[in-house]
This record gives structure tokens, C-alpha cells and sequence, in this order.
């Protein structure tokens, strides 16, 4: 006998914006026991709205998915929001009151909050930039999907901490040091001061030879003394590259919580190491590296006593921890460093920190350039300014073919739709995927872009203005279209999309719904042009409908960390 267990009632904002799919699946997963509900949609409309699968309950029950299907339909009883349940062969199929959907999702979508706190905390760290060159793209794509999780975070009522770490130590930041003490003349920078650091790293690269290697070596180990004429170089060329970070940062309207700088711990770092070498849990190598029990080993502090990246990584963790009494946090690296989490994890496990179960890395794959992988060390890369410029410029040229601004509204209205652009394109795809990066294809104001969503928020934003009256909430039983229904099904879905893009920390989800609401809506404006409408109650209506996807479009595109504009 399959159970009839009550639902309990919850009182929330999450709640009240769940959608009656949600509904339908909390009800099955109470009647049936099942942790999973794989909700389908019939492929015919006439044979319902959504459609639950009985074979899965075969097995359990010992019955045919035709006898469970008409067992089940007893146990549900239609009200509100189910007009009817059938049972059609080995499916259960539901069918939504539409008047009564529509009505309850776009009165829950009328004003968009945040959810009440769940007091969480929550640490992000991402960026973590190198002070040998600037910023390139693929940080972008890192601080775009650091971003985003971390608004998404938020707004689901989590209290986060949004941290940057700097690696502004290590044999990299001595190759640029050596190149400018040999070859800069001591020289001022002469242009954006990271860019300037930048192109002494690539100098050392392009001049690089083993008596080179050699001296970077003796300049980093002359650092870790603590040699005066070594850190009073290390000192000048680090703050231009800090200076310069914080200018793109501003651009981004990019801001840490925290930022932890590698030179300010990796002594401490050490110390940790040396002590839980002594307590057995690192050995020696044959060359008097210490290393960690890992597969395969991995040196924790090199035999001359320089720290190596995983050694900073280690007391970095233990010190966030510290900071903050954490409950997660997660890392936003590049999945060329897959192999370094893992056994960084594997590592503060065999430490028997009571947190290392807390660690998360959200891996995402390289932007990779038209002719092939960008390579730092050959000078082979986009940097963050140039295609932050490029995508400002390629946006104010696409601007003027449409319309005629002053000099000030044509810049801010540029760098809104150009940031717009490149923000989505590194977005919209899943962090895990590489992706080929596409200057032209990311700034169309039509097909799958960031300015296509601004467009469609712009374009309510007109049809808003024309109305000219504020928007009420309307009677929406005139709204019997399929259509009608199809926009309001979008949603009611918004709340869902949110959560799972937190919860699987894939901004990528909620762009795919952004595009789906917008496609929709603008399909439904060219059958229904909303103010030529001579029925009041129905245009009242269709006004409010709109509405709605406007606000949804401006919450969603705010926790991508994008701008929506009134006017394209």
C-alpha cells in the first residue's frame, strides 16, 4: 500500500515562489517514498502538463506501471492547482489549473527579494592573480564566475566572504624582478603599471637560458632572507602591479572582503610545514624535499627552504578557517589545477583539520583563443584591459548605427553593453567546459548574447513608458492563451533556477533561463503587441505579464553581475 503522508506547510519566500511542478513532485516524493522524482513533460499538451514515469515503482510495489498509475490517481485529489490527474498507460499526468497558475505566478513574481538569511558562511576566493603581469582572460572568466556565485550566494541567504588571494612571492615574480633590475634601467612605468611589470616577465621568458634561471633562483632565495636591496626592488614593482589590478577590478565593479597576500604568510606557512613533518605526517624525498604521502608524492617545501604554491595553500586554508569559522569554502581555479586540489584536500585531511571535508574547488575550463591556447610566458595572451576596451569599442560602434547620443550617455551606455557582453559569454557556458572566445559572435544584440537580454529588458522598459502609468497587479483570468501560459510556467520557474545554479554553482543555468524567458517573451510581443490591445482588462493584464518578465530579467541579470539598461 503506498502511504498518504501529509505535507507539511512552510512559510517562505522560497516557498511561496515555488512553482506547481515543484508542488506535484513534493506530493509524489511523500506518497511514494522515492528521493528522486523524474517529472516529465508529455510531448502532447493534450495529454497534460507534466507526467510521472511508474516503471521506477515496479520493483518496489511488485505491480505493473499501469496498476500503479490508477492506484496513484486515488491518492491525489485536484484543487487549486491540479485541474485533474489521469492515469494514461504507465504514466500519471497532470494537468495545471491554468487560470490559477498564471494568476499565483505572476503575483509571486510581481516583486522580486532576497531570501530571508540561512546564516551560512561561506568563503570565495577567486582571481588570484600573479604580480609578475597583468590580468588576462582568463581571469576574466574567473572573476565572472566568482562573481556570480557569490551574488547567487547571497541572494539565496548566505553570509559570504569574498576573498582574493595575491601570489606576490615565488621564483615567477623574481623572473620579472630580474629582468627589470638587468634590463629596465630603473626605469618608471610608462604605461598601465601591471602591463609594465608584465612585459619584463616576457622579456625573461623570451631571454631565458640556464645562467637566467640560475639568478632567479639566487634573487628568490636572497627574498626569503630578507636581503633590503631585494625587497625594496620587490616592493616597487609589486605595488604597480597591485595598482594596476585595483583599476581593472574598478572597471569590473569587482570588490574582496578580504584580501590575502602570499609574502605575508609563507613564513608562517613554513613553520606549519616543519611542524607536522616532525609529527610524521611528511617525509624527506632522496633529495631532502619534504613531501606529502600523496598519489603521486608531492613536495611541500623544497630542500633549499623555499616554499613551493601547495605550502602557502595549506596555511592559507588553515588560517581561513581561523579567520572566519567557515562552513565551506570554495576556490575558483582553472582545471589545469585539478591535480593541485585534490591533493591539496588529500593533504589537510591527513593533517586532521576537522574542516577538510568543508573545501570545494570550483574547477572551470581555459579560454582558449581562435588560433589556440593562450601562453603567458610567450607573451601570447588577451589582457583583461585590451578586451575590456575592445568589447567597449565594438558596443559604441553598434550604438550609433541606432541611435544619436551625447558624448557622456554614449560611454556610460558603451561600457554597460560591451561589460554585458563578455560577462555572458564566459557565463553562459558550463564552468567545466573550455571555451573559444569570440569578440563579435559575444556583442549582437540578437541570438545568444548578454546584449540580447539587455534588449529585451529595454524593450519592456519602452513598452512601460508608452503605458505610462505605474503597473498594478490585474485580474489575469483573461489570459487564456497558451502563450499566456507557457510565459507564466517560465516564471514561476525562476526560484528553482536560482537554487540549482547556487547549489551546483553554475551561473551557466540561469543564462540558459534568461534566454529561454527573453525568446519567449519576444515571440509573445510580436503575436500580442501589448498597447495596441483595445480590451482594457486584457491589456491591464498583458501589462502585468510584462512587467513581471522585466523583473525577473533585471534579478537575473543582476546576479550575473550585469547591468540592466532602460534604453539600448
Amino acid at each position: 500500500m503506498i502511504s498518504n503522508h501529509k505535507i507539511n506547510k512552510q512559510i517562505s519566500y522560497q516557498i511561496k515562489l515555488m512553482n506547481f511542478k515543484q508542488q506535484i513532485i513534493t506530493k509524489l516524493k511523500n506518497i511514494t517514498k522515492l528521493k528522486e522524482i523524474p517529472l516529465e513533460v508529455p510531448p502532447d499538451p493534450l495529454m497534460g502538463d507534466y507526467a510521472f514515469p511508474c516503471f521506477i515503482l515496479c520493483r518496489k510495489l511488485k505491480k505493473s506501471p499501469a496498476e500503479i498509475a490508477k492506484e496513484l490517481v486515488d491518492r491525489f485529489k485536484t484543487g487549486k492547482f491540479i485541474e485533474k490527474v489521469t492515469a494514461n498507460g504507465p504514466y500519471l499526468n497532470f494537468f495545471i489549473n491554468k487560470e490559477y497558475f498564471i494568476q499565483e505566478a505572476l503575483n509571486n513574481s510581481f516583486e522580486i527579494k532576497p531570501y530571508k538569511k540561512i546564516k551560512k558562511r561561506i568563503m570565495v576566493e577567486y582571481c588570484a592573480p600573479n604580480t609578475n603581469k597583468p590580468l588576462h582572460l582568463g581571469h576574466l572568466r574567473n572573476m565572472f564566475i566568482g562573481n556570480s556565485v557569490i551574488l547567487l550566494l547571497k541572494f539565496t541567504g548566505n553570509d559570504v566572504i569574498q576573498a582574493n588571494l595575491v601570489n606576490d612571492r615565488g621564483i615567477h615574480i623574481c623572473q620579472s624582478m630580474l629582468a627589470y633590475k638587468k634590463y629596465g634601467n630603473n626605469k618608471k612605468p610608462n604605461k598601465k603599471t601591471d602591463h609594465f611589470v608584465g612585459d619584463f616577465y616576457v622579456m625573461f621568458q623570451n631571454k631565458k637560458n640556464e645562467e637566467l634561471e640560475k639568478e632567479s633562483y639566487e634573487l628568490l632565495k636572497k627574498y626569503e632572507k630578507g636581503d633590503k636591496e631585494t625587497l625594496s626592488l620587490w616592493k616597487k614593482m609589486n605595488d604597480w602591479a597591485l595598482k594596476g589590478f585595483e583599476e581593472t577590478y574598478t572597471k569590473l565593479n569587482i570588490k574582496f572582503d578580504k584580501v590575502y597576500y602570499e609574502s605575508e604568510y609563507y613564513k608562517k606557512a613554513k613553520e606549519l610545514i616543519l611542524k607536522y613533518y616532525k609529527k610524521g605526517i611528511f617525509r624527506k624525498d632522496n633529495d631532502g624535499n619534504i613531501i606529502a604521502p600523496t598519489e603521486p608524492y608531492r613536495v611541500v617545501l623544497r630542500d633549499d627552504g623555499t616554499s613551493v604554491y601547495i605550502t602557502q595553500d595549506i596555511y592559507l586554508a588553515h588560517q581561513k578557517f581561523r579567520d572566519y569559522k567557515l562552513d565551506k569554502s570554495i576556490y575558483v581555479v582553472a582545471s589545469e589545477q585539478n591535480l593541485h586540489f585534490k591533493q591539496l584536500f588529500e593533504i589537510l585531511k591527513l593533517m586532521k583539520y576537522k574542516w577538510h571535508d568543508k573545501l570545494y574547488h570550483l574547477s572551470y575550463g581555459l579560454v582558449n583563443l581562435p588560433e589556440g591556447r593562450m601562453k603567458s610566458r610567450e607573451g601570447k595572451v588577451v589582457d583583461a584591459d585590451d578586451i575590456i576596451e575592445e568589447m567597449t569599442s565594438l558596443a559604441e560602434k553598434e550604438i550609433k548605427k541606432r541611435h544619436k547620443l551625447s558624448e557622456k550617455e554614449l560611454k556610460e551606455r558603451s561600457k554597460a553593453i560591451g561589460i554585458a557582453a563578455l560577462k555572458f559569454y564566459m557565463l553562459k557556458n558550463d564552468p567545466a567546459k573550455e571555451i573559444v572566445y569570440n569578440p563579435e559572435e559575444s556583442i549582437s544584440f540578437e541570438g545568444e548574447t548578454g546584449p540580447y537580454l539587455q534588449y529585451t529588458y529595454a524593450r519592456i522598459c519602452s513598452i512601460l513608458r508608452k503605458y505610462g502609468k505605474k503597473v498594478k497587479k490585474a485580474n489575469t483570468t483573461s489570459l487564456k492563451n497558451r502563450e499566456d501560459f507557457e510565459i507564466a510556467k517560465l516564471l514561476a520557474e525562476f526560484n528553482n533556477v536560482v537554487e540549482e545554479s547556487t547549489q551546483n554553482y553554475k551561473p551557466s543555468l540561469l543564462c540558459r533561463y534568461l534566454l529561454d524567458l527573453s525568446q519567449k517573451f519576444n515571440n509573445y510581443y510580436r503575436y500580442y503587441p501589448i498597447m495596441r490591445e483595445k480590451e482594457e482588462e486584457l491589456r491591464e493584464a498583458r501589462l502585468m505579464l510584462a512587467y513581471c518578465v522585466k523583473e525577473i530579467l533585471k534579478t537575473g541579470l543582476s546576479l550575473l553581475g550585469i547591468e540592466a539598461i532602460e534604453e539600448m
